[in-house]
């Protein structure tokens, strides 16, 4: 059966040509409509369009992928009806490369077809955050640098005045807070000039009309015409036969003047309006006999007047106008010289990312955009008209998400320049949650506003009706946003054409749905002596016993029988605005009450304890000079020293740092091993003894081991891997420490390497807040109560919802900080005299930031209602309230002043609009306040009870058979036969097998230290001793030079008579080496290595020359051939060696464990020899070697096992081939040439 539409959803699906803005309510159907409407047009029996003729833009990769599966899904079912119709089947071919996609995703593909036309390289890659994070650092400490050694007046006065302290980082936090918020619009490089602008400020004329003072005024004419209001219903109650009449006078005189007040033009007219209010004395009430509590309600309504007129004194009359326009016509240098420093860094920046091929995802928008519209005249150039002629319709969900670039982007492929409407928009502008993305939801308003509701080229369509929630919570969300919800905070007016309207059917049950305030008092005097924590958690302790008691009576719609059923934990939601602080802490109270709770915490990553222990370490290890994080270290289970023992450590030596006291004592313990190997240690000495060997261990791996099997080294050789396994919570531990491995592979693919870059990697991920989140190892259908942000759960739906942390104050950060910055009034600086030390906030800053708090408490607003709408059947909103009687009976005295829009923008969290709305409507909703006693009883209850059975299971446990207990212990402690079979795998190299040996030799502790990556050392040169151009980079690790010395001795020609210098050429030349090969290349080596038979005492000269005219020299020969573990183990290399040797003892077949072994399963080896001849008697064997060594017969030993795999690889390939004397032909010598020697060796 069809789905059944309503009248406007008909009207999404079945129009066409014409730019449509839907503006859908939550739980509108939108994502279905949409879908619909996809289909309905490539199906079209007269019009029909191709999928990959539309550009669907989503705004989550998620998203995207399930509007892909919905459309194959409903192409599906059509062909199952026309299975013969080849336009449905041809659809269904296209839909794999039909653009469904996000805006990051689109704009990749036009730079992917596209990169010619910037001149941008094809093999870019997009830069991993960290990453990032540590170029914008790197290249801003040069500019800044720059700047220094040039000392420009303005920059130094610019330095004086907002640099902090002892550094700079104010400064540097500036310039990239400005960067980034300059991204999100079509061409920063403008917009950033036309930021400072508003500093032009020549006298009290200019700074009337500048633009930040128009949003100013506004503000404060609504708040003079809210005094008006409010001394408007004192002055009414003084008029009433009971009410107190011998105010009216003083009353009369407030309503006059802030009538005075409210007429006021201009800036100067408030100035002087408010500056120079008084108020009359009130009149002596003695004698009184009228009602008592309209007295009181006057005298508290002129209160309120009073603190409002303070308020506005503080914030915005705090001088002269004539002094606020000096002020700012003297910051106006140091708001240029901010814009050329961050001009001055996104050149710097955009250099570096072209240097090393790198973009980001801003860079994604503005390069797509680059290739559609020419900056310098605004038109769209070719490719944007190709792209025209492509689409025949742009469709954009989420559309209230989008920001300036995305919509220049988008437009530019439109066809409104031709006359043709083709933009399709839907969204919903009470969902814009994302400003701090640098969203704009202005966009979607300014359509909102301009569409017609008619039939037109432009037109709105709205979608009502909510087919998700219950009559209860779209009755509740209607009530609180009706009240709170204007046009005057927040840009959207809560009307008809804005509220939810029914579309689902429910089951009718009585009171069992109805929406609930439930509070706690945050000022319970059984919290006088308690922590801050314990008031957050007094809110989680009513949650969970809100949740026992729904868990007896609560009902809730089956999905599949429609039938009500009771409720599951499952059904259950709490959403906090904020994770951080909260999410835990809840999860805990819950999980102790016995309800199974789970939170995704998207923070928390780098303070879980283990990752925290393995960070340590990893700094240490990188150096140990380090006080706090060698501590750590030997206090945690690595080294496993107590405070008491870390205390007689430190007392050793008071006189030195604690690093150089415990390095001292490590050294003393490491000699007196040495010296007297059997002496014995107390225990503290025998665990810092034992941590130091594994610390020199791996210490001495750093250099050539990469970042993540160092990690996995350390893990496995400290024994913290499976320590961290085992704690609590092993499972999500270990996944943690996996994820840390994941992230170290990630970070070696940066342009950054080394243990000291991942450290600061780490530290910066950390210092910007970037962090990845616990992992998560719950399944969608878990039956836990989830605890989630509001964020995460945009777009989903829960039969029970909890809104928690209702009183938690709202976040005010950005409007405090040094630099405050909005999007059409620039930049608000505080002026600052560095040389006179003086600062003051400039009237700009201080209406820019007003501008910034009004549209973040619209963005409050909007996450609210995402709050509200998630709830299908029960919604439950919670809170901590201060003072919580006294604040509800004032709250219910004057519930229109706290919803006048004076009240709603001095809002300090959720509760201050909640409350107020919902005592305004009567008695309708119920809000409940819970005492600290009766929660805190609940949990002595549980405690004891939990007691009570924690001792009832240890007195079974100690009349349990015994027999039993010894037959479950045989059983836990049994050993896998084949337990390092596990490891195996079925192919290595060479080199793996050498690295592997090497790597057993080091844990022997004999004297080879493995040498993965041979890099040169760099000697470090102090900036301030070298030109800004030099890196260290310009050193050329080994390993990469090995590999270029290699291939040059590939293609070398040893039978021509040209120098090596000239070949050298050619072979760039023929580009059969890379330039950066090229730069690698010793000439001198090469020119050593040339008259090399000369050295051979046993070889005539140019042996090389004469094999290869022969045609019996060969070079960089690959193979691959099978061992069994015994073959193996006679070159070194078994993969066990102790079962070999058990397989030796026992002949090819015997009993290891328990189970039949054989040793016949082949190891299959694969390797390539760098090149061989044959001669009349034999083969010779040669291979090159780069290393850093300092004898021949250190290189001999490290390369001995090798090459006689090399030589039972050539006697198995020759083994049928004889030599001149008639005899099977093998290698007669094995040889090795080292660059570093200049010497053949022979092995």
């Amino acid at each position: 059966m069809g789905m059944t539409w309503t009248d406007d959803q008909r009207k999404v699906i079945e129009l066409r040509d014409r730019n449509i803005l839907v503006s859908a309510a939550a739980g509108s159907g939108k994502t279905a409509v949409l879908v619909e409407r996809i289909i309905k047009i490539i199906t079209d029996k007269e019009h029909p369009v191709d999928i990959d003729r539309l550009l669907i833009v989503t705004f989550t990769n998620a998203a995207a992928a399930e509007m892909r599966e919905r459309i194959g899904n409903a192409l599906e079912n059509a062909l199952k009806e026309q299975p013969d119709d080849e336009h449905l089947q041809r659809q269904l071919s296209l839909l794999h490369n039909a653009q469904i996609t996000t805006i990051d995703s689109f704009c990749l593909y036009v730079i992917r077809n596209h990169f010619h036309e910037i001149d941008l390289e094809p093999n870019f890659r997009i830069g991993d955050e960290g990453e990032l994070k540590l170029l914008k650092e790197d290249v801003l400490a040069k500019v800044l640098l720059k700047n220094y050694e040039e000392s420009a007046p303005e920059f130094l006065a610019f330095v004086d005045g907002y640099a902090s302290g002892r550094n700079d980082a104010a400064l540097s936090g500036m310039i990239l807070q400005l960067y980034e918020f300059s991204r999100s619009y079509p061409w920063p490089k403008k917009w950033l000039p036309a930021a400072a602008e508003s500093y032009g400020i020549e006298d009290e004329a200019s700074l009337e009309s500048a633009a930040f003072m128009q949003s100013l005024l506004q503000n404060l004419k609504r708040v003079s015409e809210d005094l008006v209001a409010l001394s408007g219903r004192a002055y009414k109650l003084t008029q009433d036969d009971d009410g107190p009449d011998m105010y009216a006078k003083a009353l009369e005189g407030d309503l006059k003047k802030y009538k005075e007040i409210a007429a006021s033009e201009s800036f100067a007219d408030f100035y002087q309006n408010y500056r120079n209010l008084s108020y009359d004395r009130l009149a002596s009430s003695r004698g009184f006999d009228g009602n008592e509590e309209k007295l009181e309600l006057v005298k508290k309504l002129r209160e309120m007047g009073k603190d409002a007129v303070k308020k506005i004194n503080r914030q915005y009359f705090f001088t002269s106008p004539e002094i606020m326009a000096e002020q700012m016509k003297k910051t106006a240098p140091m708001a240029a010289e901010l814009v050329r420093l961050t001009l001055e860094f996104d050149e710097a920046f955009t250099a570096e990312k072209r240097r090393k091929n790198l973009v980001d995802f801003h860079d994604l928008e503005h390069f797509a955009l680059n290739i559609f519209v020419d900056e310098e005249t605004g038109k769209v150039k070719k490719t944007a008209e190709e792209f025209r002629d492509n689409f025949k319709e742009i469709m954009i969900d989420e559309y209230q998400d989008s920001n300036e670039v995305q919509e220049t982007i988008l437009r530019a492929i439109s066809r409104e320049e031709r006359g043709e409407y083709n933009l399709f928009m839907v969204g919903d502008v009470k969902q814009s949650i994302y400003r701090f993305r640098l969203a704009r939801p202005e966009l979607f308003m300014e359509k909102y506003d301009t569409y017609s509701l008619t039939d037109a080229k432009m037109q709105r369509i709205d979608l009502h009706k909510n087919f998700r929630s219950r009559n209860e919570v779209l009755d509740f969300s209607n009530d609180i946003f009706y009240r709170i919800m204007k046009r005057d905070l927040g840009n959207v007016e809560y009307d008809a054409d804005a509220a939810l309207y029914p579309g689902a059917s429910y089951q009718e049950e009585t009171d069992m749905f109805t929406p609930e305030i439930l509070l706690v008092d945050g000022d319970d005097e059984l919290l006088d002596d308690a922590a801050a924590d314990d008031k957050k958690l007094l809110e989680a302790r009513m949650i969970a016993k809100r949740i026992k008691e729904l868990m007896g009576t609560q009902k809730v719609t089956d999905k599949a029988t429609g039938e009500l059923r009771p409720v599951q934990y499952s059904d259950m939601v709490i959403l906090l605005r904020s994770l951080s602080g909260y999410a835990d802490r809840f999860a805990a109270v819950l999980n102790d009450a016995g309800i199974p709770a789970h939170t995704v915490s998207a923070t928390g990553y780098f303070s879980t304890v283990e990752v925290q222990t393995v960070l340590s370490m990893l700094r240490i290890l990188d150096n140990p000079r380090q006080d706090i994080p060698l501590t750590a270290v030997l206090r945690s289970p690595i080294a496993g020293l107590s405070d008491e023992e870390l205390a007689k450590l430190r007392l050793k030596d008071k006189d030195v740092r604690f690093y150089e006291c415990v390095l001292e004592e490590c050294e003393r313990l490491k000699q007196e091993a040495e010296e007297n190997p059997g002496q014995g240690r107390d225990d503290s000495e025998e665990k810092l003894y034992r941590f130091y060997v594994t610390y020199e261990k791996l210490r001495q791996l750093v250099p050539d081991t990469p970042i993540h099997e160092l990690i996995e080294l350390l893990l496995k050789e400290t024994g913290y891997g499976d320590y961290a396994a085992a704690m609590p919570a092993g499972d999500r531990r270990h996944a943690n420490l996996l994820m840390l491995v994941e992230k170290a592979i990630a970070y070696e693919n940066t342009s950054y390497k080394g243990l000291f870059h991942f450290v600061r990697y780490i530290d910066e991920l950390q210092k910007y807040d970037v962090d990845f989140g616990e992992a998560d190892l719950i399944g969608e259908n878990e039956n836990v109560v989830r605890i989630m942000s509001i964020h995460k759960s945009k777009g989903l739906e829960f039969p029970v919802v909890f809104a928690a942390g209702m009183g938690k104050n709202f976040n005010r950060q950005d409007t405090r900080s040094r630099l405050v910055l909005h999007p059409e009034l620039g930049i608000g600086l505080d002026y600052m005299d560095g040389k006179q030390r003086v600062k003051s906030v400039t009237i700009a800053k201080r209406a820019i930031a007003k501008q910034i708090d009004m549209e973040n408490l619209g963005e409050e607003l909007r996450v609210l209602y995402v709050a509200l709408t998630r709830a299908k059947e029960k919604l439950i909103l919670t809170g901590s309230l201060k003072k919580a009687e006294e604040t509800l009976s004032y709250i219910k005295a004057f519930p229109e002043e706290l919803l006048s829009y004076l009240g709603r923008e001095s809002a300090a969290g959720y509760l201050d609009w909640i409350l107020p709305a919902a005592a305004s409507c009567q008695d309708k909703y119920q809000i409940r306040l819970m005492r600290a006693a009766e929660l805190v009883q609940e949990e002595l209850e549980t405690q004891i009870k939990d007691d009570w059975n924690r001792s009832a299971c240890m007195e079974k446990a100690a009349q349990a058979d015994e027999k039993k207990v010894q037959q479950f212990s045989e059983r836990f402690h049994r050993r896998y036969a084949y337990e390092n079979d596990v490891q195996r795998k079925n192919k290595y190299s060479v080199s793996e097998l050498k690295h592997r040996a090497m790597r057993e030799a080091f844990e022997k502790e004999e004297e080879a230290v493995p040498v993965f990556q041979s890099e040169e050392i760099v000697p470090y040169v102090p900036a301030f001793a070298r030109e800004i151009e030099q890196q260290s980079e310009d050193a050329s690790p080994g390993a990469l030079r090995g590999t270029a010395m290699h291939r040059i001795m590939e293609c070398y020609q040893f039978s021509s008579g040209v120098s090596a210098k000239e070949q050298v050429a050619g072979m760039l030349e023929k580009e059969q080496i890379t330039p950066e090969m090229h730069g690698l290349i010793r000439i001198p080596q090469v020119e050593y290595f040339r008259p090399l038979p000369r050295f051979l005492q046993y070889h005539r000269d140019n042996v090389f020359g004469t094999a290869e005219k022969d045609g019996k020299l060969y070079r960089e020969k690959p193979f691959v051939m099978g061992f069994t573990d015994e073959q193996l183990d006679e070159f070194g290399f078994a993969e066990n060696t102790e079962q070999a040797e058990k397989v030796k003892s026992m002949g090819r077949v015997g009993n290891i464990g328990e189970t039949e072994y054989t040793g016949k399963e082949l190891t299959l080896i694969q390797g390539i020899i760098d090149v061989f001849w044959i001669e009349k008697d034999g083969i010779v064997l040669l291979d090159y070697k780069t290393d850093r060594v300092d004898t021949e017969k250190e290189l001999s030993e490290r390369y001995a096992a090798q090459l006689k795999l090399y030589e039972e690889a050539l006697n198995r390939v020759y083994e049928n081939e004889k030599d001149a004397a008639g005899n099977p032909l093998k290698v007669k010598e094995k040889l090795l040439y080292s660059f570093r020697l200049g010497k053949v060796i022979p092995v």
